[in-house]
């Protein structure tokens, strides 16, 4: 059953974990001339010092891609994959607020602050995870019609 919609899903869901971790989450500036472009794994500031302070964003999405994948290839314990989506979308939850924290550590009085289009990837990925969830519950629930007919 490895091609069933529920492995778009998660494939896609992979796909948008990547694409966060390459692309720039968020733009900080202040009233001065500090300004701070947000990236999973670090932040730029000026005259390119590095700050590693959004690093465990970075570890989240590597984690929910990995785990994305790995979903997979789970395709004949489909309780396991079922869970694992939970997991998954929790992961996601755990990022936002990782990214609440981030920015107020970078930025605690920020007087211009401004999200890129991937820091709403994650509700994405999250929204693909439930779609994924649904089709493996149904595909058991198929299935274990199947075995009563028997």
């Amino acid at each position: 059953m490895i091609q069933r919609k529920q492995t778009v899903f998660l494939f896609l869901a992979a796909v948008f974990g990547i694409l966060v971790m390459c692309m720039q989450l968020a733009t900080v500036s202040f009233e001065g001339l500090t300004t701070y472009r947000i990236f999973s794994l670090w932040a730029l500031g000026q005259g390119s010092a590095r700050s590693f302070v959004p690093c465990p964003l970075f570890i989240l999405m590597l984690l929910a891609s990995t785990v994305s994948v790995c979903t997979i290839f789970l395709y004949k314990r489909r309780p396991l994959q079922a869970k694992l989506c939970m997991v998954n979308i929790f992961i996601m939850l755990l990022w936002y607020i990782a990214m609440i924290v981030v920015c107020k550590q970078l930025a605690p009085d920020a007087a211009n602050f401004q999200l890129e289009i991937a820091s709403s990837f994650p509700a994405v990925i999250a929204i693909l995870l439930f779609m994924a969830r649904k089709g493996i519950i149904a595909d058991e629930r198929l299935v274990k019609a199947a075995d009563r007919i028997r």
